[in-house]
C-alpha cells in the first residue's frame, strides 16, 4: 500500500471498526454495582456519604438535623493502552496482522474498570488498611462506628466482614440505591488516539504509527452498609444467610434501620471463578445443597434467586 493521508486514513478507520468489535465483546460489571460519577478536577470530595436523616412528627418549627461532614476523597489516576505499527509493515500490505492486537485494544478497555474495582475489593480484604472508608475505618471492617451522628467515639460498632473461614472472600452487594457501595468516578472518558501522519516524529525516526486509548478514572468505596465480605464456606448456604442477616441489621447513623437488602433488587453475589460453581448452585439449583431427590429428603432452597452472580478472575 501506498503510504499516503487518504491511505492512512483509511487503514486507521478500518482499525477503529476492529477496536469497536474488540469492545463490544466482553461483559462489563461496574455500572450495576457503582455510583458512576463525573469528575471536574484532579481529586473529588464526597461529603455527603455516610450522612442519613429521620422522619420526625412536624410540631413546631422545622428541626434541622445535624448531620456528621465526612471527608473522603478519590483522586484520577491517569491510564494508557499503545501498541506501535511499522511502516514497513503498512507498505508491504502486511498491516493485517495487527488486527488481533487492536480487537484486544478494544477488550482491554472494555473490561479495565472492571479490573480497577474487582482489584479493589480484592486489595479490601487482604490489605485492609490500604482502602479506607469515608468513617476513617477499612471500608470492610468489624469496628464501623455507629450511633445518633456516626461519630467516632460512638458507643456501639457494627460488621461487615466475616473473615472466620479459611476460603477465599465472597461478597454480597446491595447496589439497588442511587448511592452504591462503590464509586467509579470518571475524570475523562476513554478514548482512542492515533498517532497516524506520515510527518509524526515517531514515523521519521522509527517507522512507527501508533495506535491507542487513554482515560482517566479511578474507584473508590462508598456505603460500607451496602456490602459484606466473607471467607466462611459459600457451599454451607448457612453462611449466607448469615451475611444477609448481618446486612439486615445494619443501622444509619440516625439509628434507624438502613434497609439493606430489602429491595430485593439490585442485589449481587460476587465471587471468584474458584467459588463459581458454589455459587451457582446457591443461587440456581431448586434444592439446598446435600438434599433433593438423590438423598430421599428434598429441602427447598430459599436463597434460589436471592441475587444476581458476578464471577470476576480479578478477584483471583
Amino acid at each position: 500500500m501506498e503510504v499516503s493521508a487518504q491511505n492512512l486514513a483509511a487503514l486507521f478507520t478500518g482499525f477503529d471498526v476492529v477496536f469497536q468489535r474488540g469492545f463490544e465483546k466482553p461483559p462489563s460489571y461496574y455500572e450495576s454495582i457503582c455510583s458512576i460519577v463525573r469528575s471536574s478536577s484532579r481529586v473529588s470530595t464526597y461529603p455527603w456519604l455516610g450522612r442519613t436523616t429521620k422522619f420526625r412528627e412536624w410540631l413546631g418549627d422545622r428541626v434541622i438535623q445535624a448531620l456528621e461532614a465526612h471527608s473522603y476523597t478519590i483522586a484520577n489516576r491517569n491510564f494508557e493502552d499503545t501498541v506501535s505499527i511499522d511502516r514497513n509493515d503498512i507498505e508491504d500490505d502486511t498491516y493485517g496482522v495487527y488486527e488481533p492486537i487492536i480487537e484486544q485494544l478494544g477488550w482491554d478497555t472494555k473490561v479495565h474498570p472492571d479490573m480497577l474495582l474487582f482489584q479493589m475489593i480484592q486489595t479490601s480484604v487482604t490489605t485492609p488498611a490500604s482502602v479506607i472508608g469515608y468513617d476513617g475505618q477499612p471500608f470492610f471492617s468489624a469496628t464501623h462506628p455507629v450511633g445518633p451522628l456516626g461519630r467516632a467515639d460512638a458507643d456501639s460498632s457494627a460488621s461487615n466482614i466475616n473473615s472466620s473461614g479459611s476460603g477465599p472472600y465472597w461478597f454480597l452487594i446491595d447496589a439497588s440505591r442511587a448511592i452504591r457501595p462503590f464509586i467509579f468516578q470518571l475524570r475523562r472518558e476513554y478514548a482512542v488516539t492515533r498517532m497516524s501522519s506520515i510527518n509524526d516524529e515517531a514515523v521519521f525516526n522509527r517507522r512507527e504509527f501508533r495506535y491507542g486509548v487513554d482515560g482517566r478514572a479511578n474507584t473508590g468505596v462508598g456505603l460500607w452498609q451496602l456490602a459484606y465480605a466473607s471467607n466462611q464456606d459459600l457451599s454451607n448456604p448457612t453462611n449466607y444467610g448469615a451475611a444477609r442477616t448481618a446486612m439486615r441489621s445494619f443501622k444509619t447513623d440516625a439509628a434507624m434501620p438502613f434497609g439493606t437488602l430489602a429491595s430485593g433488587k439490585g442485589i449481587y453475589l460476587l465471587v471468584p471463578p474458584a467459588l463459581e460453581e458454589v455459587a451457582r448452585q446457591l443461587l440456581n439449583s431448586e434444592f439446598m445443597a446435600g438434599s433433593g431427590s438423590s438423598s430421599g429428603v428434598s429441602t427447598t432452597n430459599i436463597w434460589r434467586n436471592s441475587a444476581d452472580l458476578i464471577v470476576s478472575e480479578y478477584l483471583s
